[in-house]
């Protein structure tokens, strides 16, 4: 039986929703057994993402990408750097620019804690084919993107939630 387009497209947005919780409960499984909290546990996914992109991450940086004050950005900073998950580094021609960076310490236990999760999921798409991954894969850049906009319309101060932008004579 044929699924409808209108259901199959919400039946889709039902997965990634479900797939996004689903996302959310093993990382506070991994943030509780760490005894992390939820914004130490997003910062330490940010800061793992930045280094493995090898992008320099600064704490005003993170503050922005945490949606956090600069104050709020430090008492996480220190937090994860005292209990050893990360460390600052101070550049060479710049000192006063520090960057965070992943302890091996982290890496080793996500490693240990995501790994089963990671070869699940490599079992999973071993069953497609390399061009129906490529349009997953566009797909969901596809989605982040519109996520994004959203994100950026709701940041922009000529708008609120549920309400058309202004619009202005040209």
């Amino acid at each position: 039986m044929r699924v409808e387009h209108n259901d199959l497209r919400r039946n889709i947005v039902k997965g990634i929703r479900g797939m996004a919780l689903d996302g959310q409960r093993v990382a506070d499984t991994f943030a509780h057994r760490e005894g992390l909290n939820a914004t130490d546990m997003r910062a330490l996914t940010l800061i793992m993402e930045a280094e493995t992109r090898q992008e320099p991450l600064t704490a005003g940086r993170l503050s922005t990408l945490l949606g956090t004050s600069t104050g709020a950005t430090t008492a996480v900073i220190d937090r994860l750097e005292r209990i050893g998950h990360i460390h600052r580094n101070r550049g060479h021609a710049d000192r006063r620019k520090v960057t965070l960076h992943f302890e091996p310490l982290a890496m080793k236990l996500a490693a240990a804690y995501f790994g089963p999760l990671g070869a699940l999921t490599d079992d999973v798409m071993s069953r497609y084919s390399t061009e129906e991954l490529e349009t997953v894969l566009r797909f969901m850049g596809d989605m982040r993107e519109a996520y994004a906009a959203h994100q950026e319309a709701l940041a922009s101060p000529r708008t609120t939630p549920g309400s058309v932008p202004e619009q202005h004579a040209p």
